[in-house]
């Protein structure tokens, strides 16, 4: 068994049509998600990742309110 390392992530938008928090919140991930073999490959990998989502969100006029990345362990290959 192979331990591995998939990016994981949440973020919130500014969306005053929502009208308790006023934010719209949503999870993404890679697709194709990627397996990273090092904590340390997908903490690099995850610091690019949010900076092309920073950038595509902004020149949408969209303002991030939160953001979360997280590198979550998987094993590639596992059977069930």
């Amino acid at each position: 068994m192979i331990k591995t390392f998939a990016l994981f992530g949440l973020i919130c938008v500014a969306d005053p049509t929502v009208p308790i928090h006023g934010e719209n919140c949503f999870n993404f991930w890679e697709q194709p998600m990627v397996h990273y073999r090092s904590l340390n490959a997908c903490d690099n990998a995850g610091k690019m990742l949010s900076i092309q989502i920073r950038s595509s969100l902004e020149q949408r006029g969209l303002t991030i309110t939160e953001g979360e990345l997280w590198c979550i362990e998987t094993t590639k290959g596992q059977k069930s």
